[in-house]
């Protein structure tokens, strides 16, 4: 409401903040909604049509004005719009569903549930003519935007928007910070988009860097697991990220997700580090109840398999949670799980017990 009642004395950075609010507001239980004591702004009192009106004059005055927008602007535009566009496709339709994610849908996703194409190809084309002004956070930003919504905007000369934004990161890798590296790495692997150039540069950037305090857990997390997933060779990178994290007191900050990726990307790009897998091991013995994910469980495990590291106490203590989790695993997993504990010669009679192999005989027909 406010933000209507301001358009006209907004800048074009304030109307670029409006759609990363909502996209924020929309994590919440109640995304749109006030107290009936906040003020007479009280957007859980308005009528569908009002909210619509509104939603629609702001929406329209953002692409009317898109031209006018710096890059951040630009990327700030496109993030907020991608984050609500993944939050409403993650949650289906449902009776009851409050007017403004009816609306929203209604504004950035298509009938199929999709992003709507058009809308999101109009602003890479806006993009595209001040792309060589992006600093590298807008770049990489950019990059996770799409990623985010698995769209990659093509254009008429046969390129699409990530060879560009490839292009120009390289051009300034050495301006990019770890988020950054992080962000922009991610996109790609998640697009699977090997881009050779991008990932060599970006990753002689993170070896040069002396300032390895400055990856957080996620952004080692997403940076291994990224390069690992494209498949590109960075021998140096790998073991800058590996010694960083074994000098670190603790990884009480890794979340299990994380601690699984980085084995995951190591085994899988067939790096060999056993004090990294050691440090990774005994992190995720102690927090071993933390574990509520089948794949992360599977992954993990396969990871010290994979590479020839038996820990012993590792497969031992995550026995109770794998069998606990023994509902949710899927093809792969099981598999991983099975080839994991006979490699490492465990005997788990409490996981591979008649309801696993139930399991495995219900899924049969998804096994090769």
């Amino acid at each position: 409401v406010t933000a209507y009642e301001h358009l006209d004395d907004m800048s074009r950075r304030d109307v670029s903040a409006f759609w990363t609010s909502i996209s924020k507001l929309m994590t919440k239980r109640q995304p749109m909604q006030r107290s009936k004591s906040s003020n007479n702004n009280n957007i859980g009192e308005l009528s569908f049509e009002d909210m619509e009106y509104m939603l629609y004059t702001i929406f329209d005055d953002t692409a009317n004005g898109i031209e006018r927008c710096d890059m951040r602007g630009l990327t700030e535009t496109t993030l907020g719009m991608a984050k609500i566009v993944k939050t409403l496709s993650q949650q289906s339709k449902r009776r009851g569903e409050d007017n403004s994610r009816v609306i929203l849908r209604r504004l950035l996703l298509s009938e199929d549930m999709k992003p709507n194409e058009r809308l999101f190809q109009f602003l890479a084309g806006a993009s595209m003519d001040k792309l060589d002004r992006f600093d590298a956070r807008c770049l990489s930003n950019l990059a996770y935007a799409y990623a985010l919504i698995d769209y990659v905007p093509e254009f008429d000369d046969g390129s699409d928007l990530f060879d560009h934004i490839a292009m120009n990161a390289v051009d300034i890798h050495r301006k990019f910070n770890a988020q950054d590296i992080s962000n922009m790495t991610w996109a790609y692997a998640t697009l699977d988009i090997p881009h050779a150039v991008l990932f060599e540069a970006l990753g002689d950037q993170v070896v040069a860097s002396k300032h390895s305090k400055d990856f957080n857990p996620q952004a080692i997390s997403n940076t291994a697991w990224a390069y690992a997933k494209v498949g590109i060779d960075h021998p140096e990178l790998f073991e800058k990220l590996a010694n960083h994290i074994v000098k670190t007191d603790n990884l009480n900050q890794f979340f299990p997700q994380a601690l699984s990726n980085i084995v995951w990307a190591y085994a899988t790009a067939r790096v060999h580090h056993p004090k990294l897998f050691q440090k990774v091991a005994d992190a995720a013995i102690q927090r071993e109840r933390e574990f509520s994910n089948s794949q992360h469980v599977a992954n993990l495990l396969w990871a010290n398999a994979a590479m020839g590291i038996v820990d012993k106490q590792l497969f031992l203590s995550f026995v109770p949670t794998a069998a606990k989790l023994i509902n949710t695993y899927n093809n792969q997993g099981l598999a991983n799980i099975a080839w994991a504990y006979a490699v490492a010669g465990v005997d788990a009679p409490t996981l591979f017990n008649a309801h696993f192999i139930n399991k495995c005989v219900a899924k049969e027909d998804g096994f090769e």
